[in-house]
């Protein structure tokens, strides 16, 4: 019996952008390059409203994993 790996695998790819219209057209670009599925880091947006990640959900074009890291993450990693 032959191991088909793309059955086996998804493929995530993180996406870390400063605001929606980055997160959005870096999830094409994920897409375009084979993902089949993200993980959307909002800690790294800058947005001053939750309707603004109710938004990135519904015009997402992959599935996604949300991710909202604590900040002592961030400053362990000097980001």
């Amino acid at each position: 019996m032959a191991f088909n790996l793309k059955k086996s695998i998804l493929v995530c790819a993180p996406i870390e952008s400063g605001s929606m219209d980055q997160m959005l057209a870096s999830m094409a670009e994920a897409k375009a390059e084979g993902a089949d599925l993200v993980e959307l880091h909002i800690d790294s947006m800058s947005f001053s409203n939750i309707s603004l990640v109710e938004k990135l959900i519904k015009q997402r074009t992959l599935p996604a994993i949300l991710s909202l890291r604590y900040l002592y993450y961030h400053n362990r990693l000097g980001t």
